[in-house]
């Protein structure tokens, strides 16, 4: 899964990825199922997982995540676990009413254990789940239509340590892994079967809405039938009134502003090119000067060299020898420092809309980090109105272009992985930007500075 730090890969590798479209399908969900059938059972799989806090009465909590996160939902399940939770479905994507929920039965089963990851082959495709402390994670219910992206999947949970199962097809070849026979543990459904969300409220709202188009097509037709025998009124001729002149006005120019996340940088584009340009640096070897860091954004490859022993001579003899395209370097005053850029081309932009609130991306994130054992930073930027102005006819107003602040989390952590192990991470999180991407070459430690936009309620 790691990329390797030491295998040569550069920026020319990866030109033809702008050939591709901006919402090529590199940037869409993998294909997913919403059920299997086990044990002549159909269960509803690809739910979406949240605790549940007030047990007493559900439905609340329910409401709001179906309206706020998963626009369609109508369908939940509960479990009823050490820690309480809530499944999330949709009719429209498959799942029915009294379907069993395949993840709360098998978390149970693997309650004996309070950390588990696994994939089980079906016939339906590669169904892959996570639990961890007894919580089914949010999004770690998926049946997977493809077998490249269970095994994704997968790896990129083999990150987190200390899991007390780990199941995979014995086919993949993964040490530490046991395959295990669905069919042969999951021989119950369990009580956890979806409901209808708020079901008889909306069959009595229909019910009313029918009758009020019904009682509204009676009234029309008593008007039509009625006028046919009623003699119609003397028409009135009204005088004519002159009209005012018209006052012809300016177009009132309506600033159209672009939210942040309907332009970034097309996230695979920025992490590999700046991978690929950072690794390009790191094989330059300069006799008697020392590569002190190197960072990368969407903008390009930054790198500071400073001299140990030697002349200036050596340094610019080498960037001469190393010259590529799109690279520059400047020496400083005192010629004792260099700074080297590298351009990484132009990256694609595409639209990636928030889906979640801050409150859970910095949940989630802690949650992750906590059980991988590491450190992550995390800072909230509140949202502010935008700015306005007259505009200049005059005749009303229009908003200053950039004054407006959405609502985000910004996060910072350093990991000795490189970017690539990092990718599925991120993509959890639509509305994720990277602003930085830098890499200590005395320590091998790679630091990432980014930010997920709040979704707009």
């Amino acid at each position: 899964m790691a990329v390797d730090d030491e295998e040569e890969l550069t920026i020319d590798d990866l030109t033809d990825a702008d050939e591709l479209p901006a919402d090529s399908e590199a940037d869409d969900d993998p294909p997913w199922g919403a059920t299997m059938v086990v044990n002549d059972t159909t269960y509803a799989v690809s739910l979406f997982w949240q605790p549940l806090q007030d047990v007493d009465d559900p439905l609340p909590e329910v409401k709001e995540t179906a309206d706020g996160v998963m626009d369609g939902a109508d369908l939940y399940c509960l479990r009823k676990g050490a820690s309480s939770q809530y499944g999330i479905g949709n009719s429209q994507e498959g799942h029915r009413p009294g379907q069993p929920s395949a993840a709360a039965a098998v978390a149970d089963i693997f309650a004996d254990r309070s950390s588990s990851v696994a994939v089980f082959k079906v016939d339906e495709g590669w169904w892959f789940i996570a639990v961890r402390n007894d919580l089914i994670l949010s999004e770690e219910d998926i049946l997977y239509l493809n077998e490249e992206d269970a095994k994704r999947a997968f790896f990129a949970m083999m990150a987190v340590p200390d899991w007390g199962r780990k199941i995979a097809p014995a086919s993949w070849g993964i040490d530490g892994t046991e395959e295990v026979d669905l069919w042969d543990i999951l021989k119950t459904p369990g009580q956890s079967k979806m409901i209808r969300i708020g079901g008889g409220g909306k069959d009595q709202k229909t019910l009313m809405i029918a009758g009020g188009a019904g009682l509204l097509v009676l009234l029309i037709g008593y008007k039509l039938v009625s006028g046919l025998f009623t003699p119609s009124a003397p028409k009135r001729i009204k005088p004519i009134v002159p009209l005012p002149a018209l006052v012809e006005e300016a177009p009132v120019k309506q600033v159209v502003e672009i939210k942040p996340w309907e332009k970034l940088n097309v996230l695979d584009d920025v992490l590999l090119r700046c991978y690929a340009g950072i690794q390009q640096v790191r094989t330059m070897v300069i006799p008697g000067w020392r590569l002190d860091n190197v960072s990368c954004n969407a903008s390009g490859v930054t790198a500071n060299w400073s001299m140990q022993w030697g002349h200036i001579g050596w340094v610019k003899r080498a960037f001469e020898e190393y010259s590529m395209k799109g690279m520059d370097y400047y020496v400083s005053e005192d010629a004792r420092s260099a700074i080297v850029t590298i351009s990484i081309g132009e990256i694609p932009t595409h639209t990636s809309t928030p889906k979640y609130s801050i409150y859970d991306v910095r949940e989630e994130l802690n949650n992750i980090f906590q059980a991988m054992k590491a450190n992550i930073r995390l800072d909230e930027e509140r949202g502010k109105p935008p700015t306005y102005r007259t505009s200049a006819n005059g005749l009303g107003t229009e908003i200053v272009p950039g004054t407006r602040v959405y609502a985000n989390l910004k996060f910072n952590f350093s990991s000795e992985y490189p970017p690539g192990d990092w990718l599925s991470l991120f993509k959890k999180f639509p509305g994720l930007e990277i602003l930085n991407l830098s890499y200590s070459p005395d320590k091998s430690i790679w630091n990432y500075e980014g930010k997920i936009y709040e979704a707009i309620r």
